[in-house]
C-alpha cells in the first residue's frame, strides 16, 4: 500500500475493493480456528482485498492518464536484439502476420511464468515444479464474512488443505486448493470440478447449497528463479522473473515491489543522471529477496498447511502456540507481517523475517571522568539491560566491545572507546521497541556517551565457525570487526563481492586454527534514519556510512595478533573505499 501511495492510487485501490482489519486464522478442514491473528486496535498498517484484473485495470487507467504511455494489445514478441545503446525488438499483432521493428532504451520482460523476453535473452529459470500436485483455485459468491471467518483464512489439513480469502466488495471470494494427481490437468475433469466444490462446502458454515460458483482454473505450482533478472540493456520483473506457489500471495506482492524498484531505478538513470548500475543493484537485490525471503516463505507456508511430516508438524504446533500467546509479538509479527520482508524501497516498512545485529561506536563524554563513562555504560546501561532485555525488547545478545589500540595495516582505527553489538529478531522489532514506554523510560532516556554516534544495522550474509553450537562462539577473548565505509550514498557492493569475500574467508577459516568464528554482514540500515530513530537518543547519528561489516573471533589476544599481521592482505583485498578496524576484547552482557 505504500508504494500504491507514492504511485498516487492507493485511494483508488481502497475505493474499489475492501480494507482488511481483522488479519487472519488457520482453520482445520472442519473450519474450527487453530490460531488466529488479529492486529491491535491502533494498528496504522492495513492492505486491501481486490480481484487482480480489478487491480490492473485501475493501473492501465492510471497509467494512460500520465499521457507518457501507449499500451499495445495482442501483439507477441519475436525477437530481440541489443547493443551499448539500445535495445531492437520484434513484435507481431493478431491482425498482420509482418513483424514490425520497435527500439528503446531499456526492455522490461514482465511478461509472466511463460516470459518471451526472458527466452529471447537465454535467461533460464532455476529451481522447481511439484509433479505430483495440481493446484485448483475457484471463484465464488457466499457471505463468508457474515458467518463469521476473516477475511483470510488458511486450512490445515494433509489432504484438504487450502486458502479462503476474500477478493473485493461483498460476497465475493476464492478458494484455492490443491491435490495429488499422477498428472497434471490442462483442462478440470468434472471429478475434480466436484471435489472442489465438496470440498468448499463441507469446510464452510451456513447453508452452502446456496454457493454461487464462478471460474475454477487449475495451475502448476512451480518455485523457479531466473538465473540473472538483468542481460545488459533487458531487466525481468514479476512471474518473468520468479514464480512460487499462491499461498500467502507473495508472488504477486514480490511482482509489484520489484515494480517499484525497477521504476525507481529506471528513473534514476534515465532522468536523474545516476549511473547505470543501479539497474545491477536492483537485479541484484530483487533476486536474493526471492531466493532468501519470498521463496522459503512462500515453500514454509505451504507446509504449514499440507505437510504430514511429524517435525514439520511439530514445528506448526509451535508456531499456532507463539501466535496465541498474546504476549508472544515477536513470532506474531513475524508469521502475520510477511510481506514486510518482501520491499526493497520503503521508507515506513522494515523487515519482520530476519535477524539483525546493530553496531554502535560508544565514545567517552569529553566532560565526564573515565571512572563515571565506564561506569554508566558497562555497569549502569548493562545491567538496564540484562534486568529489562526480556521484558521490553527481545534482545537476543548484547557483547560489549573495547577498542584496544591495536591496528592493522590499511585500515583506519575509529577514536571510539567501545563498540556495541545488539543482535535483534528483525529490523522491524528494533523500530518497534522505540515507541515502547518502558524502554522510554529506563534504557532509552540513559545517556551513557557521546550521541554523534556512528553504526550499521547489518543483516548476516554467512558464517563460518569452528566453535560448538552449544558453546558461545561470541565468547572468544579477542574480536576485530571491520566496517567497510561507503564511498557515496548510493555505493554498494555488488551480490558477487559478498560471494567471494564469504569464499575467501572459508577457505581461511579451514585451514588456519586461529580464526575461530568468521561472519560477513551486509548493511540494512534504512535509508530514512531520521524517520527510524524519530525522538530517540540515536537521532543525531550517523548510520548510512557503512555498507558491510565483518566479524573475526580468536581464541586470545596472541592468536589474534599474527593471524590479522599474516592476513592484512587479505583483509584489505578487494575492498572499495576505506575501512576501519576494531580489535578488542568481548564482554558478553546477554
Amino acid at each position: 500500500m505504500e508504494e500504491f501511495a507514492k504511485a498516487g492510487i492507493v485511494q483508488d485501490v481502497i475505493e474499489a475493493g475492501e480494507v482488511v482489519s481483522d488479519g487472519c486464522a488457520w482453520r482445520n478442514s472442519k473450519g474450527d480456528v487453530l490460531a488466529s491473528i488479529s492486529p491491535p486496535p491502533d494498528d496504522k498498517s492495513y492492505t486491501a482485498v481486490l480481484s487482480q484484473p480489478e487491480l490492473g485495470a485501475i493501473l492501465l487507467k492510471r497509467l494512460l492518464e500520465t499521457g507518457n504511455a501507449e499500451v499495445r494489445f495482442n501483439e507477441s514478441l519475436v525477437r530481440v536484439e541489443q547493443n551499448d545503446d539500445a535495445v531492437t525488438y520484434w513484435t507481431v499483432g493478431k491482425a498482420s502476420a509482418e513483424e514490425v521493428a520497435h527500439q528503446c532504451e531499456y526492455l522490461v520482460g514482465a511478461d509472466g511464468g511463460r516470459s518471451k523476453v526472458r527466452r529471447a535473452v537465454g535467461i533460464e529459470l532455476e529451481g522447481f515444479t511439484f509433479d505430483n500436485l495440481q493446484f485448483v483455485a475457484v471463484n465464488f459468491q457466499y457471505p463468508v464474512s457474515e458467518l463469521g471467518w476473516k477475511k483470510a483464512n488458511f486450512i490445515v489439513d494433509p489432504v484438504v488443505w487450502g486458502v479462503v480469502v476474500k477478493r473485493g466488495k461483498g460476497t465475493k471470494w476464492r478458494f484455492a486448493t490443491g491435490f495429488r494427481k499422477a498428472e497434471n490437468l490442462a483442462v478440470l475433469d468434472e471429478a475434480t470440478i466436484q471435489a472442489v466444490k465438496d470440498r468448499l462446502a463441507r469446510l464452510l458454515p451456513g447453508d452452502t447449497s446456496q454457493i454461487q460458483y464462478e471460474g475454477m482454473a487449475p495451475y502448476l505450482v512451480h518455485h523457479l528463479c531466473a538465473n540473472r533478472f538483468q542481460e545488459k540493456r533487458v531487466l525481468l520483473a514479476g512471474d518473468a522473473a520468479h514464480l512460487n506457489n499462491p499461498i500467502g500471495g507473495l508472488g504477486l506482492t514480490t511482482g509489484l515491489l520489484d515494480a517499484a524498484h525497477l521504476a525507481k531505478a529506471l528513473k534514476q538513470v534515465l532522468n536523474g543522471g545516476f549511473d547505470k548500475n543501479v539497474l545491477g543493484t536492483y537485479a541484484e537485490t530483487r533476486r536474493r529477496v526471492f531466493l532468501v525471503k519470498t521463496n522459503p516463505i512462500s515453500l514454509a507456508n505451504l507446509r504449514r498447511l499440507n505437510s504430514d511430516d511429524p517435525e514439520v508438524a511439530n514445528q506448526r504446533e509451535e508456531e499456532f502456540a507463539h501466535i496465541n500467546n498474546p504476549k508472544d509479538f515477536v513470532n506474531t509479527i513475524r508469521i502475520g507481517l510477511q510481506a514486510f520482508a518482501l520491499t526493497s524501497t520503503s521508507d515506513r516498512i522494515f523487515d519482520t523475517q530476519s535477524e539483525v545485529t546493530w553496531f554502535i561506536s560508544v565514545s567517552k563524554i569529553p566532560e565526564w571522568t573515565d571512572e563515571k563513562f565506564v561506569h554508566e555504560y558497562k555497569t549502569v546501561h548493562a545491567d538496564m539491560t540484562r534486568s529489562k532485555g526480556d521484558q521490553v525488547t527481545p534482545i537476543k545478545r548484547y557483547i560489549q566491545l573495547s577498542n584496544s589500540p591495536s591496528t592493522i595495516e590499511g585500515t583506519e582505527r575509529p577514536s571510539w572507546n567501545y563498540v556495541t553489538c545488539l543482535t535483534w529478531p528483525s529490523l522491524f522489532i528494533v523500530h518497534a521497541g522505540f515507541s515502547n514506554p518502558e524502554y522510554k523510560a529506563t534504557a532509552g532516556a540513559h545517556i551513557f556517551c557521546r550521541l554523534d554516534q556512528e553504526g550499521s544495522l547489518a543483516q548476516q550474509v554467512v558464517k563460518y565457525s569452528k566453535e560448538n553450537p552449544s558453546e558461545k562462539s561470541d565468547a572468544g577473548a579477542t574480536q576485530c570487526l571491520i566496517f567497510h565505509k561507503r564511498i557515496s550514498a548510493s555505493d554498494e557492493y555488488p551480490e558477487k563481492w559478498f560471494t567471494d569475500r564469504a569464499a575467501k574467508w572459508r577457505d581461511v577459516e579451514a585451514s588456519d586454527d586461529r580464526l575461530r568464528t568468521y561472519i560477513l554482514y551486509r548493511d540494512v540500515t534504512p535509508k530514512d534514519t531520521e524517520y527510524f530513530f524519530h525522538n530517540t537518543q540515536f537521532s543525531k547519528g550517523s548510520w548510512n556510512e557503512y555498507k558491510a561489516v565483518e566479524a573475526f573471533y580468536f581464541k586470545d589476544e596472541t592468536a589474534s595478533t599474527a593471524f590479522l599481521q599474516q592476513h592484512e592482505k587479505e583483509v584489505v583485498e578487494g575492498v572499495v573505499g576505506k575501512i576501519q578496524a576494531v580489535v578488542g576484547v568481548p564482554e558478553i552482557i546477554v
